[in-house]
């Protein structure tokens, strides 16, 4: 698993004064921009992100949630491998899984709204 630390410009954007709202705008556009990466999105409440790749049904999420007031949102990006899956499947997922995590990085980035992005893990 790997998490992306970024911060949100809450001052910016009147939808981001509220960190729950800052949450859901983030879900939100992701589930908008993704697909210009080749990533489908599934529906799913809140703040997360269900993802998909087409002939991969890969287990791959984007969750983001907030970390108290001062604006800093943590997204993290899940994979939950099948134990009996053999090591083609796994690398496979594992490339898919970084090939997600860049999408994501570049999609936020191209939002005025956030900055400071550090992977962690």
């Amino acid at each position: 698993m790997r998490k992306l630390k970024f911060m949100a410009n809450c001052e910016n954007k009147q939808e981001l004064q509220d960190c729950t709202l800052a949450q859901n705008y983030v879900a939100n556009l992701l589930s908008q921009n993704l697909s210009h990466y080749g990533f489908q999105t599934l529906p799913q409440s809140g703040a997360q992100v269900a993802v998909s790749v087409d002939q991969h049904a890969l287990p791959l999420a984007v969750n983001c949630q907030s970390r108290g007031q001062d604006g800093h949102l943590v997204c993290e990006i899940t994979s939950y491998p099948n134990e009996e899956q053999d090591w083609l499947e796994r690398i496979t997922e594992q490339s898919l899984l970084n090939q997600l995590a860049q999408a994501v990085e570049n999609t936020l980035k191209e939002d005025q709204s956030f900055s400071e992005f550090e992977w962690k893990g």
